[in-house]
């Protein structure tokens, strides 16, 4: 039962998954566990959530990395030639700054193409509020040369959203010659681009 579970159940799963060497992974466990407990002190179920006072088990670095401006340049360029729904992804991402998956879960209904506007649902963003994306003559343009085949702007067989980013991002990165990035960088170079 929940009350029975206390500091040292809490610590030694957390240890127990470290140890398989997963280290980024304890501390969304404890994260994960924060908020539950949380929740059940507020409800009344429990008087103290085992989880106060807990820190992280790893110390994560920050991720600052910015695109220089050949290598944005770089990497469009190359989604464009890869094409295909990876392709569409990553201009999008550089088009609108938005989350991996916010556009990769891009559904048409979300779409006012006659208004160039986006509304990503309070279900799919980080913030748990609507979000209206403006959309950019070029970001029109990207969601215009997609096939309407499915409930998903971006998909490969019509049904669930595209998957397969590690293997598409490989190819991407031998192409472009960019390396050493991850795709969240590009919504961070955006916004600083912005700034």
């Amino acid at each position: 039962e929940i009350h029975e579970i206390g500091k040292r159940d809490v610590n030694d799963l957390l240890d127990a998954v470290v140890a398989r060497g997963s280290h980024v992974m304890a501390n969304r466990l404890l994260a994960v566990l924060r908020k539950l407990f949380n929740w059940s002190v507020s409800r009344g179920i429990i008087t103290a959530s085992p989880c106060e006072g807990l820190s992280a088990p790893y110390r994560e670095k920050a991720r600052d990395r910015v695109l220089s401006n050949d290598e944005l340049v770089a990497i469009i360029n190359t989604a464009r030639q890869i094409g295909g729904a990876f392709g569409s992804i990553i201009q999008m991402l550089i088009l609108t700054a938005q989350r991996r998956n916010e556009v990769s879960e891009m559904t048409w209904t979300e779409l006012d193409l006659d208004n160039n506007q986006w509304e990503i649902p309070s279900a799919r963003t980080k913030n748990e509020k609507p979000h209206f994306v403006h959309l950019s003559e070029p970001a029109i343009a990207v969601i215009s040369s997609v096939p309407n085949i499915g409930d998903y702007v971006f998909t490969s067989n019509g049904k669930t959203p595209f998957s397969g980013f590690s293997k598409s991002k490989k190819r991407l990165d031998e192409l472009s010659g960019v390396s050493e990035w991850r795709l969240h960088d590009v919504r961070r170079t955006v916004v600083s681009g912005m700034a």
